[in-house]
């Protein structure tokens, strides 16, 4: 389900781990963190440089560096074309453009062993879209890459809340032609075989504020009165209410019944008046392309 949520699960999931990295490492200061990264009994003292800077032309010039107990154990850098006049596969342009900052933190992606592991976010300039992120071990004397994900089409953050560290939500932006661009909830666990989406089993997915709005659902007016249903079974003998024309309400939750975020769809919504409830969204149209049931939405 949802082609674009299922190619960010190479990486992107790592970070969900941020917010609980306090009580599994340390951040002594801004630039500084203090874990056991291979499980030995003796903390290790990382600290991470970045230089980014943005040039007259619209490019970018960066470094990244890491070091572990004073000696480099990690570096990286380079130009970031804005115009780049080559196509070239892997370019920095295409994964980093637009960098702006770039967030360190030590995190357990995997609880059952006694390491811990390095995570790199990427974030731009325009909304706090996540570009990139990188998951280093630490072995050696070296903090070795070992997951990396670009993320593309989409855009995507982790919540600062997260429930556990057997898994880790993500919030994942997916267009609908009813409610537009809605942010959906989605949960993984990592295995020795990568991430695995957790087994939805209700099919019921919860919305998620929009990254860059301040943390609030968006609200919607009903272009006319519709009904609202006590369950997602949406029968008529189910029901509990109206919303009217004009009334304001937003959506909690949604499911998508053909798969995918083209088909008919239900949303359990919330709305102004109290009213809590699920309805029906049939997402046909005709033959101009307009949806029959645009009701829902002014």
């Amino acid at each position: 389900m949802h082609n674009v949520l299922k190619t960010i699960v190479g990486g992107i999931m790592m970070t969900g781990f941020v917010a609980i990295a306090s009580f599994i490492g340390i951040k002594a200061s801004d630039d500084t963190l203090i874990a056991d990264l291979n499980g030995d009994g003796t903390e290790e003292i990382v600290t991470y440089y970045q230089d980014i800077n943005p040039l007259d032309n619209g490019d970018i010039d960066y470094s990244f560096k890491m070091t572990v107990n004073g000696k480099k154990a990690y570096e990286e850098g380079g130009l970031i074309e804005r115009y780049p006049e080559a196509t070239e596969e892997n370019r920095l342009h295409d994964k980093l453009d637009h960098l702006k900052n770039i967030n360190v933190t030590v995190v357990d992606v995997n609880p059952e062993d006694n390491t811990k592991e390095i995570v790199a976010s990427y974030y731009a300039d325009v909304d706090n879209i996540l570009l990139s992120m990188k998951v280093f071990k630490y072995n050696n004397g070296k903090l070795k890459v070992v997951s990396e994900y670009n993320p593309e089409g989409a855009h995507a953050y982790v919540p600062t809340e997260q429930n556990s560290n057997k898994y880790i939500k993500v919030n994942v932006e997916t267009y609908t032609p009813v409610f537009g661009n809605i942010w959906l909830t989605k949960n993984y666990k990592l295995t020795k075989k990568g991430f695995v989406e957790k087994t939805n089993k209700n099919g019921v997915y919860t919305i998620a504020p929009a990254r860059y709005e301040e943390n609030k659902l968006a609200k919607y007016t009903a272009a006319w009165t519709f009904e609202v249903f006590a369950n997602k079974n949406c029968m008529v003998d189910d029901s509990i209410g109206m919303v009217g024309e004009g009334e304001t309400y937003v959506v909690k939750k949604v499911i998508f019944l053909e798969d995918n975020e083209f088909g008919p769809m239900k949303a359990y919504i919330k709305a102004a008046s109290g009213l809590k409830g699920w309805i029906f969204i049939d997402n046909e149209t005709d033959e101009t392309g307009k949806l029959y049931n645009e009701y829902a939405v002014k």
